[in-house]
C-alpha cells in the first residue's frame, strides 16, 4: 500500500521498472477513487535511479495541493506534478507506455503493477471505516479535506 498525504511533496515507492518490457518507459498512473469511482490519470515525475540496472522500485514525486493548479503530465522536476485527490481509499494501476502526454491506459503498452493508495486528508482526523467478510473500507469524510 502507498500512503499520500495532502498539501504535501510524496515522494512514492512503486515496482514498476522491474516489471517493464519497453526500454525507458514512461509510467502513467491510474487511480480509482474505492467508494466514489473518480478516476485520476497523471503521469507523475519519476526520480532516476543512480543504479544502471533495473531498479528494485521507482520513486515518483507526487503533490497534492488543491490550492494550486493540477499538472498532470510533462514534469521535469520533483515538486512539479500536482494532483487534486480526496482523501480516501484508491486502488491503483501504472501502466508503460513511451508517450509522455498519454493519459488513457487504452493507448498505453501494458500494465506493470497494481496496489492499494490511502490518501490522508490535512486534518489526519480517523475516517469511518466498515469491514466487509474480505476488504476494509474507508469512508470519504470531508472534514478531512482542506477547509
Amino acid at each position: 500500500m502507498i500512503y499520500l498525504y495532502q498539501n504535501q511533496n510524496n515522494q512514492a515507492a512503486a515496482v514498476c521498472s522491474r516489471n517493464a518490457t519497453i526500454s525507458n518507459p514512461v509510467f502513467l498512473w491510474k487511480l480509482v477513487h474505492k467508494l466514489s469511482l473518480e478516476e485520476y490519470r497523471f503521469i507523475p515525475f519519476r526520480i532516476l535511479p543512480s543504479v544502471s540496472y533495473k531498479p528494485a522500485y521507482d520513486l515518483f514525486c507526487i503533490d497534492i495541493n488543491d490550492l494550486i493548479p493540477e499538472v498532470l503530465t510533462g514534469t521535469t522536476a520533483c515538486g512539479q506534478t500536482n494532483v487534486h485527490l480526496i482523501p480516501g481509499e484508491y486502488a491503483l494501476e501504472v501502466y508503460q507506455q513511451t508517450s509522455t502526454s498519454n493519459l488513457s491506459p487504452l493507448l498505453s503498452q501494458g500494465l506493470v503493477y497494481q496496489t492499494l493508495v490511502n490518501m490522508i486528508g490535512v486534518n489526519q482526523n480517523i475516517p469511518v471505516t466498515y469491514s466487509g467478510q474480505s476488504n476494509n473500507y474507508v469512508i470519504y469524510d470531508s472534514d478531512n479535506a482542506q477547509n
